[in-house]
């Protein structure tokens, strides 16, 4: 009979989320700090988001008005 050993270190991961994160640095320069971005302009960062996702639908054609559905695959 074999005993199995549950391996733990990745359960963080998956029962956690962003906000139980307090502190995270990055090659030594903290980039979260009491969960909160240190140094990020969300605003700018929203508007480069759109921004891409409107260049990105315009090239692939789909609207973004609500009204795109993906076709349904055909078998």
């Amino acid at each position: 009979m074999s005993v199995h050993a549950p391996d733990h270190r990745g359960r963080g991961g998956i029962a956690g989320y962003p906000g139980l994160v307090d502190t995270v640095l990055v090659a030594g320069r903290v980039v979260k700090r009491d969960g909160v971005l240190v140094d990020v302009d969300l605003p700018a960062l929203r508007t480069r988001l759109l921004e891409s996702r409107n260049r990105i639908a315009a090239a692939a054609g789909i609207p973004l008005d609500g009204t795109w559905r993906p076709r349904p695959e055909s078998e």
